[in-house]
């Protein structure tokens, strides 16, 4: 029996599944079992920031191996001190507690359970369009709309007392504003929000600096400070997701570096350890670290895992060592100018935004083309048979068709040409 066909008979199709089998890696390229290549400019759902089969990374899990590789987190290890030291250090001052996770949804429901610990109980705020992950709080967080919300008989799993306020998307906005004329109109909206939910009642707001899955919707500037001081007006907790965004995905460490806000926690994971071993870490405040000291709030086998710590230690010692991050945004730079050229020449794509490796475009109606629904699933096809595997953000209740574009740090201005050269071909077949 072949791959595909045990695959189909044997697993749940939880997503959709291409019919393609990769079997191997290389950088930024991965190769199917008949040797054809395809440039990565998925990331592997933004986790693989070092691209595939890095090698130093392969001999640091392997040594790992070899020394211990399963400890319980109730057990101390050099790899998870060093690996909390070490995240303390590249986040944003005023974080100085680091609690270690598995994956991306743990790890923010890990930062909701604390936040509401911490504050005595309380609401939680996020915006639409936002993820946050698919475990019961981290989904009741998310604002984009998902199986688990619009079904109604796993919907009850879903815990109550998770409020969504409008986001900042300033190309597609809730109140048919522009930039120019909107005077932070979601900002307004934010704050009545609260009120109305009680003011004080409000435990923490959680949001992503870029909302990723939900079509990269980068915040204008002056929206998150924004967002910062409500929260410090009515003792609100901030809480950023950066599980996507972090570890230099957006041209900087954190994305909220660029609008120098500080949440009171901050969580990561994704490409925390490359995706070569699941892992995450949620780093807060001193003082809400120290209330939860004792506590057995949350916890999975997996936490701390040395060989997950050691993968991510390894990786922020690439990163930094061989300058990703500044690669991050200087190539990403040439990416986004690449879409806009792109833009000019096709109507159908209606905006190109992003930050670092981060970007995205989005795809609209035109007189006499398919409609963005069918031209979105048959570019995301097309793409991928000339080589390039993308991710492609499309429901119809959000009335968005966006294309997302997050490949490994260490990609190239020859790469991402490569990247736009097969777009622009596989628009020109998919417009006919």
């Amino acid at each position: 029996m072949q791959v595909l066909e045990k695959d189909k008979k044997y697993l749940v199709q939880c997503y959709t599944t291409d019919e393609i089998v990769f079997t191997r890696g290389e950088g930024v390229y991965m190769y199917d079992e008949g040797g054809k290549a395809y440039l990565d400019f998925s990331g592997q759902f933004s986790s693989d920031s070092l691209g595939h089969g890095n090698k130093e990374m392969i001999r640091a899990l392997s040594d790992q191996l070899k020394k211990i590789a399963n400890v319980t987190s109730c057990f101390p290890t050099e790899e998870r001190a060093a690996l909390a030291e070490k995240l303390i250090a590249i986040t944003p001052d005023g974080l100085d507690r680091v609690m270690l996770g598995v994956t991306g949804s743990d790890a923010n429901e890990f930062a909701l359970k604390a936040a509401k610990l911490y504050q005595g109980g309380g609401k939680i705020i996020s915006f639409r369009r936002g993820f946050h992950g698919s475990t019961a709080g981290s989904a009741a967080a998310t604002g984009k709309s998902e199986t688990i919300q619009e079904n109604p008989s796993i919907s009850e799993l879903l815990p109550n007392g998770f409020i969504h306020s409008a986001p900042p998307y300033c190309y597609r906005c809730d109140f048919g504003k522009s930039v120019e004329d909107c005077g932070f109109q979601c900002l307004k909206y934010l704050e009545q929000t609260i009120l109305q939910e009680g003011g004080e009642k409000v435990a923490a707001l959680i949001t992503e600096p870029i909302f990723a899955a939900g079509g990269v919707i980068v915040p204008p500037p002056g929206f998150l400070k924004g967002v910062r001081e409500l929260c410090d007006k009515y003792g609100i907790l901030l809480i950023f997701d950066e599980v996507v965004t972090g570890l230099g995905q957006t041209g900087t460490m954190f994305a909220c570096e660029y609008d120098n806000v500080v949440p009171d926690i901050l969580v990561t994971g994704k490409a925390l350890t490359s995706g070569y071993v699941p892992g995450s870490a949620v780093m807060m405040r001193a003082e809400i670290g120290k209330k939860l000291d004792q506590v057995m709030l949350h916890g999975h086998t997996h936490s701390c895992y040395p060989l997950a710590c050691t993968a991510a230690l390894k990786n922020i010692e690439i990163i930094q060592r061989d300058g990703l991050v500044d690669n991050s945004r200087d190539v990403g730079a040439h990416l986004h100018e690449l879409l806009k050229g792109l833009k000019e020449e096709f109507p159908e794509i209606g905006d190109v935004r992003g930050r670092g490796l981060l970007q995205g475009f989005e795809l609209e109606d035109i007189p006499g083309g398919p409609d963005k629904w069918t031209l979105g699933q048959s570019l995301y096809e097309e793409m991928l048979k000339n080589g390039l595997v993308t991710e492609l953000e499309s429901r119809h209740n959000l009335g968005n068709v966006v294309v997302v574009l997050h490949p490994a740090l260490i990609v190239t201005n020859e790469d991402v040409e490569k990247a736009a050269e097969i777009i622009r071909k596989s628009l020109m077949t998919c417009r006919q």
